[in-house]
């Protein structure tokens, strides 16, 4: 009997709870909607509440959640901000104990006055700020207004690359009221800094800071000053990718270019060289150039250098071509002049350390048995041919060498009994002695460069000197000037 009773108290007890709260539910609600009748019933939005002599105040926060898309070349970019706004509304005020004690009020952005504020910098054409009139505003009972809103806009962006890729950009975004003057509605920043704490990192730059600062601009045109308020955005680049993948390629090929002047003139692939380098640094500067906007406010230090080294390059295939000139110059029959043996072989020559080098194929081979001398028979006339041709000196000199062998086996060898009774007979008969006045490659001089080949030398050494400086020079400068940037943006 007894545990009936208690189950039944507690089936009541369990009963009356719950209709207790349904109905304080419901009542709550009921509350709400008198609230919301009392305070926008007789409201009308299309008036400023400007409940006093002084303008009405807005605050107003920016806090960047993302930079979406950034455009250098069109000098533009896509952010993503978090807009806050706040602002006191006399219409708006009650009593929260006559109310249930609620404290706060969710209304939408058509029920109350919202103040028209406006990006500048905006170039969106689908609107100023997208989706701003999709969000709800926060009242509270003290007639405190908050209405927060997300939104993605495009911006014009005055991009300065000179430093570029350790540059630093800083982007503004301005809000004032579009129609209401500074007597009316007088816009602030709620802090000195905009919020970063929601702000996702990006992959290419670094938010550095975002400072806010509150003026007033006279418009003539529109009937008086307006107030506004501009957050400036700072980002820094990150260098690292860009230094990776276009500087150190290009230092690279820089330095790969000093190759062409070890080449020996012989080889005719002195030009080709050049030229293969002056194509790989254009195309690096064509690399760079897409991603710089047409202006010539600013000029990037980078592309500065990447044109200097081209114009080396051209210089470069240049001086190659002058050097292959003189060395293939006594092919003319010119003779140098005086003056210019003195300056460039004589003055020139020493102060390149340059001396005068035996050719192998002008020395006359001594075979110590039988102290017979030997030379392969290649004449001027051959060595000429065999450049024009591009073929070997070491064919002629073989093709001389085997036809030489060929007739000491033949029965030759009866002049080497002569010379046992008669030495100078056989060195007379010797290709080294054999002084036939047609034949230059005989000739004392002959023996050494000549001058032309010992002038083209002495010419490569100078504009092999004077390339390597200047661009060493050029590299120096440019990663002094870069150093300097990071360590001042640090």
């Amino acid at each position: 009997m007894a545990n009936t009773f208690l189950m039944l108290f507690m089936f009541y007890h369990s009963l009356h709870n719950g209709i207790a709260n349904d109905l304080a539910k419901v009542d709550n609600y009921r509350y709400h909607m008198d609230l919301y009748k009392m305070m926008l019933g007789n409201y009308d939005k299309r008036i400023i509440p400007q409940c006093s002599d002084n303008p009405l105040k807005v605050t107003i926060q920016l806090a960047p959640r993302e930079i979406v898309d950034l455009r250098e070349q069109q000098e533009n970019g896509e952010f993503q901000l978090w807009v806050r706004l706040s602002w006191f509304d006399c219409n708006l005020v009650w009593n929260k104990t006559d109310y249930r004690n609620i404290s706060w009020l969710v209304v939408s952005y058509r029920d109350i006055w919202v103040p028209d504020i406006t990006l500048i910098e905006g170039i969106d054409f689908i609107g100023n700020m997208p989706n701003m009139k999709q969000y709800r505003a926060r009242i509270t009972s003290n007639g405190q207004v908050h209405f927060n809103f997300l939104t993605v806009v495009n911006t014009v962006c005055h991009m300065d690359l000179t430093y570029y890729p350790f540059d630093v950009q800083m982007f503004d975004f301005t809000f004032t009221s579009w129609i209401y003057t500074s007597d009316a509605l007088n816009i602030q920043a709620s802090s000195n800094y905009g919020d970063l704490t929601y702000f996702s990192p990006n992959q290419e730059f670094i938010v550095k800071e975002v400072a806010a600062t509150s003026t007033t601009q006279p418009y003539p045109c529109c009937g008086g000053n307006f107030s506004l308020v501009t957050f400036t955005l700072k980002i820094k680049r990150r260098p690292t990718f860009f230094m990776a993948t276009i500087v150190v390629p290009f230092v690279i090929i820089t330095i790969l270019s000093f190759a062409g002047f070890a080449l020996p003139s012989i080889s005719g692939e002195k030009i080709t060289f050049h030229t293969t380098i002056l194509l790989a640094t254009v195309v690096f500067l064509l690399l760079v150039q897409d991603q710089f906007p047409s202006t010539s406010e600013t000029f990037p230090k980078i592309a500065i250098y990447f044109s200097i080294s081209m114009i080396l390059s051209c210089v470069s295939c240049v001086m190659s071509a002058i050097v292959m000139y003189i060395y293939y110059n006594d092919l003319s029959g010119k003779k140098m002049h005086k003056w210019v043996k003195l300056i460039f072989i004589e003055w020139l020559g020493k102060i390149m350390l340059v001396t005068e080098i035996d050719l192998p194929y002008h020395i006359c081979k001594v075979q110590q048995e039988g102290s017979i001398q030997r030379k392969p028979t290649v004449s001027q006339e051959e060595i000429r041919k065999s450049r024009k041709s591009r073929k070997s000196l070491k064919d002629l000199e073989a093709a001389e060498k085997i036809d030489y062998d060929s007739i000491l086996l033949n029965g030759i060898h009866e002049d080497l009994e002569d010379e046992k009774s008669s030495p100078n007979k056989y060195l007379r008969k010797s290709p080294c002695n054999d002084h036939d006045p047609s034949r230059n490659d005989l000739d004392p001089s002959t023996r050494k460069m000549n001058d032309w080949e010992l002038l083209a030398y002495t010419v490569d050494r100078f504009f092999t000197v004077f390339y390597v400086s200047v661009t060493v020079l050029n590299s120096f400068v440019f990663l002094i000037i870069m150093k300097s940037q990071e360590d001042r943006i640090s």
